[in-house]
């Protein structure tokens, strides 16, 4: 006696597809899920490392529209030292700018331009807290920064009266830089900053040691 044989699906592999397509769904979904987690888990960028990064390309910037000043109009060891303040403080334009944008970091900010500093807490160091109780004390102003009046009289100076004006105003300039350095080395959390600003603390520190000599030759002759 035969018995009746089983009723089956037409599709055979229908039930196992729909499962592997099921599955697949399943494991894209629990794939994004998991990349909306870890960009949700992404650190945020210290800002220090940040504040940091905006006020010095607007310190550098003016270090090289004032040099930009002195080319074919000065003597040929001056005209090197702001050469060489181009290239450099072009180039680290350039990586602070690459650092805003990698972290997702507007690269201009209203508002005082030192308030990164103002507003950092846990500061240690008792130079640091001097220079944050110094930005508190100037509102959150850059020091160093040449006035428009000043740009204006480097612009029309000529001779020797035009080198004495680039020095002083570019010693003011690197003293002012180094302890904002000195703040985000010592404060920051990105090994990257910690690296540029020691590297800046360094080279302009040399900077300034030849820019006193220089002026103390152009002022005696």
């Amino acid at each position: 006696m035969q018995h009746p044989k089983s009723q089956q699906s037409p599709y055979p592999g229908k039930r196992a597809l729909i499962f592997v397509v099921l599955a697949l769904c399943a494991l894209v979904a629990g794939f994004f899920v998991f990349l909306q987690s870890t960009q949700d888990e992404k650190p945020a960028i210290d800002p220090i490392d940040s504040g940091f990064a905006r006020s010095m390309l607007l310190h550098h910037a003016q270090a090289i529209q004032m040099s930009m000043m002195m080319r074919d109009a000065a003597s040929p060891e001056i005209q090197a030292l702001a050469q060489s303040i181009i290239m450099k403080q072009t180039r680290e334009m350039g990586v602070m700018e690459g650092w805003l944008t990698a972290w997702n970091e507007p690269v201009m900010l209203d508002g005082p331009p030192m308030a990164w500093v103002e507003n950092a807490t846990n500061v240690r160091h008792l130079d640091d807290q001097l220079y944050q109780a110094q930005c508190k004390a100037d509102g959150g102003a850059m020091a160093g920064v040449a006035t428009p009046e000043q740009l204006e009289e480097l612009k029309n100076a000529t001779g020797t009266e035009k080198e004495i004006i680039f020095l002083e105003l570019m010693l003011a300039h690197h003293r002012a830089a180094i302890p904002m350095a000195w703040f985000a080395n010592r404060n920051g959390e990105s090994s990257l900053v910690k690296a540029l600003a020691s590297s800046m603390i360094r080279e302009q520190g040399m900077e300034i040691g030849w820019i006193q000599l220089k002026l103390q030759q152009l002022k005696k002759s």
